[in-house]
């Protein structure tokens, strides 16, 4: 019981997360699911990669 609520949390993560970013949401929600916590560290690592890979590694980034 403990483990599907882990999940499904951790799938609402990855949905909010997911369209505040801009990111694909079908293939992170399943990663969140399957993966819990791991698919977190997965997520802003492939965001930091797909943000350096747009702007270039010199970019000043503004955040909010």
């Amino acid at each position: 019981m403990f483990i599907v609520l882990l999940s499904s949390a951790f799938i609402a993560l990855m949905y909010l997360e997911g369209i505040k970013k801009g990111m694909p949401i079908k293939r992170w929600l399943i990663l969140g699911g399957l993966l819990g916590p791991v698919a977190w560290c997965l997520f802003n690592l492939h965001y930091r990669r797909a943000l350096v890979r747009n702007v270039g590694i010199n970019a000043c980034i503004w955040r909010p």
